[in-house]
């Protein structure tokens, strides 16, 4: 079987979480199980195009810091994302 088949059957188990609150030590967030992997991956591939534009513009706007915290926000989705795909992965 090809990877590509392989991936075709794997979906999300729903144990990663983004977007940790300081105050209770808990995630706010987490990636919904059973969503197909590539599915997920492509949506992780959308975040890192945002992500990419957004520290192109935070790096040149030194007077806004708010294109780096949107890029650094979608980094953890996109972490939890792969994350997820991965532990659905190693089983």
């Amino acid at each position: 079987m090809s990877a590509q088949q392989n991936l075709s059957t794997i979906t999300t188990t729903g144990v990663a979480s983004f977007c940790r609150c300081s105050t209770i030590s808990a995630s706010l967030f987490r990636v919904n199980p059973d969503i197909p992997a590539t599915d997920a991956l492509d949506q992780a591939s959308v975040l890192m195009d945002c992500i990419n534009r957004l520290t192109l513009i935070g790096g040149a706007d030194a007077e806004n810091g708010a294109p780096v915290w949107a890029a650094h926000y979608l980094g953890e989705q996109v972490k939890a994302i792969i994350d997820d795909v991965a532990a659905s992965i190693r089983g």
